[in-house]
């Protein structure tokens, strides 16, 4: 069995530098987001050996490590930190091991959102594999909590909410600061 997710990548439209702290944090902000046709993919399988394969195509790394039952350090930093953080969460994968694949169809920094997009893909597979019941907005709260304060990773607000979201065309109107 195989576990595939894809998600939308963004392009912001509009108020861009509204939703970037300290502004956003000050006086709030007002984007208008738009999916593309472009995305973010993962896909998971199950293994039959104790390892954890990865294949982080747009970061480069592919690497296999034994299983354990700890945080792993595979390299291939928004996997890890997805990883790591459903683990410690909801417990052990439902499978002596496991390979992961990820790629993006536009290059990270590219401002369409690959990183947060990449994180929510990863989670929904994870998510799907163990049957954890996440609601989307569940998941956009988790997929923002593994970027930015598990993984210290920054970026603009609207990536709490319009990319775990994944609508086809979102305007925020004064949402900024979303609390979680």
């Amino acid at each position: 069995m195989m576990i595939r997710s894809k998600a939308p990548l963004r392009l912001g439209l509009a108020g861009g530098g509204s939703d970037v702290s300290p502004y956003s944090d000050l006086y709030g902000g007002n984007v208008l987001n738009a999916t593309i046709n472009l995305a973010a993919y993962c896909t998971i399988e199950p293994l039959h050996r104790p390892v954890i394969q990865v294949f982080a195509a747009d970061a480069g790394i592919r690497t296999e490590l034994p299983m354990g039952t700890g945080p792993v350090n595979t390299g291939a930093l928004l996997i890890d930190g997805v990883y790591n953080r459903v683990i410690r969460d909801f417990g052990p994968v439902p499978a002596p091991g496991f390979a992961i694949t990820t790629y993006n169809d536009a290059p990270v920094g590219s401002g369409l959102g690959t990183s947060s997009t990449m994180v929510v893909c990863i989670l929904k597979c994870f998510a799907e594999w163990m049957g954890i019941p996440l609601g989307d907005y569940e998941l956009a709260r988790l997929a923002y909590e593994i970027e930015r304060k598990d993984l210290l990773l920054s970026g603009p607000e609207a990536s709490k909410t319009s990319m775990p979201l994944l609508s086809a065309v979102l305007i925020l109107w004064n949402s900024f600061p979303v609390t979680w």
